[in-house]
């Protein structure tokens, strides 16, 4: 743990200047509470990022690992539409070579987001071409046989979306779509390895249902009820007709924004989740098993400026 707090000392000294913004955020966890908190069995990460300039962000991952510090990341911008960045793992090798590229290309938009893998020299990422309604984005991989894994398309308008993928690795086709039947239901439909129906219907102003099935086996359908109590308490109850398993949650709206979960799966676990409502508030995460709630799991975080 000393390590540990040398290095994220180190790492901030390394790239937090006296005019740079610096943020950390940092998460800190203890498995199975029944056993007693000790210092060496907390673990912990740091993400460490800071605008040394306009055009330049450093930033550094360190955990309480033996090696702790992870990785150094540093991103610049060389014009509006180039940036490049690096990443140096612990071993103090350079890992990656990024890029982002954007461009004018007939009447729409190019965005490149391209990686350079050290290890291999191979290129991956995407390239996404947009012009008004419609977005079609490729992804590539050096390494790739056809170069171009997969080739996305998609187009929405009111009430309605349409995403079919072209999988050139397995030749194969998958689709997601969506439209309004009505005012009150709403129907998605995704096809790929397997086939997912979704249907949306609001009951009333405080109940929706939220219905999915396997293809069209009712048997698989899980029925999801969402019922808002008053204007601070939501609850969740969720059906599983395959298991006939039922599952609950509980949604709690706190002052300042912040929001308090509580889900129970009563064959399984209970978990207490508290979420700010901005980066510097904290969070705080309990998962324990049910009926031992002595052994149960417990990190918090939060995001820190400078």
């Amino acid at each position: 743990m000393q390590s540990f707090a040398r290095t994220v000392i180190l790492a901030l000294a390394l790239i937090a200047g006296t005019d740079a913004g610096t943020s950390v955020s940092m998460s800190l966890g203890q498995t199975k509470m029944g056993g007693g908190v000790k210092l060496d069995s907390v673990s912990g990460n740091f993400n460490i990022e800071s605008q040394i300039s306009d055009d330049l962000t450093v930033g550094a991952v360190v955990d309480n690992s033996d090696s702790p510090l992870k990785s150094i990341n540093a991103e610049f911008k060389v014009s509006p539409d180039l940036s490049i960045g690096a990443n140096v793992d612990n071993g103090s090798s350079l890992k990656t070579i990024c890029a982002k590229i954007a461009s004018k290309f007939g009447g729409g938009n190019v965005n490149s987001d391209l990686t350079l893998d050290m290890a291999d020299n191979s290129i991956s990422g995407d390239v996404t071409y947009r012009e008004g309604d419609n977005t079609i984005k490729a992804s590539v991989n050096s390494n790739s046989a056809d170069l171009v894994d997969s080739v996305e398309y998609s187009r929405s308008g009111a009430g309605w979306s349409f995403k079919p993928t072209l999988n050139l690795n397995s030749k194969t086709v998958s689709l997601d779509a969506s439209c309004d039947y009505s005012a009150d239901t709403s129907l998605s439909v995704s096809v790929g390895d397997s086939t997912t129906l979704k249907v949306d219907h609001k009951l009333d102003s405080s109940t929706d249902v939220n219905i999915e099935m396997d293809g069209a086996d009712t048997n698989s359908m899980r029925v999801t009820v969402s019922r808002v109590l008053d204007s601070a308490n939501t609850v969740k109850p969720k059906f599983d007709m395959a298991s006939k398993r039922l599952t609950a949650s509980w949604v709690h709206k706190m002052d300042g924004g912040r929001t308090l979960n509580v889900d129970v799966d009563p064959d399984n676990s209970v978990g207490i989740n508290l979420d700010g409502n901005a980066d510097e508030d904290w969070s705080a995460s309990v998962t324990a098993p049910w009926g031992d709630f002595g052994n149960a799991d417990v990190s918090v975080g939060r995001k820190f400026n400078f």
